[in-house]
């Protein structure tokens, strides 16, 4: 994981300041009697230990359903129904370190068509302070991504306007 950077309360938000997923409890996780979710780690390594504490096999067809549940929570917790609001595009380049005149979403979109970010990542990281880890190559993107088996969903990214621009094929 390339984002564990803590919110703590004393931090202050703005109004566009979307959930952060480390603070966020998933209802996700309530589904599983005797499983009690620790809010100061994050989604990513709950989900981890969940899947240990259940005795999922990593990449199983039971891990993995589980793992598309949990990461398109994590979507609507952190980014949810705010996809066609201008503000929320900028936001995104902002964490991506991404500059310009980002006056429109066409303009954030052609913006982000060039980065090679890990989705995963990106909504762990989301309303915190540390940016993702940005990649120079869809190659190093995808390297990454196997390695770490941070994939989200293609299903799920291909129906959302935001997500979308930020596929990439990687296998």
């Amino acid at each position: 994981m390339t984002c564990r950077t803590k919110i703590s309360s004393s931090q202050s938000s703005t109004s566009s300041d979307r959930a952060s997923p480390n603070s966020v409890h998933l209802k996700f996780f309530d589904g599983f009697s005797k499983f009690d979710y620790d809010d100061t780690e994050t989604v990513i390594s709950e989900f981890h230990r969940l899947g240990r504490s259940r005795g999922w096999k990593k990449g199983s067809k039971t891990w993995r359903r589980n793992w598309k549940l949990c990461m398109s929570e994590m979507y609507d917790s952190v980014i949810g129904d705010h996809i066609n609001d201008l503000e929320t595009w900028r936001q995104l380049c902002r964490k991506l370190d991404i500059q310009g005149e980002l006056n429109s979403i066409t303009k954030c979109k052609k913006a982000l068509a060039k980065v090679y970010v890990n989705i995963v990542d990106l909504l762990e990281c989301w309303a915190t302070d540390m940016p993702p880890k940005l990649f120079k190559s869809s190659s190093a993107l995808a390297n990454y991504t196997k390695e770490a088996s941070m994939f989200f969903a293609r299903d799920l990214a291909k129906q959302d306007k935001l997500l979308r621009v930020l596929l990439r094929h990687l296998l």
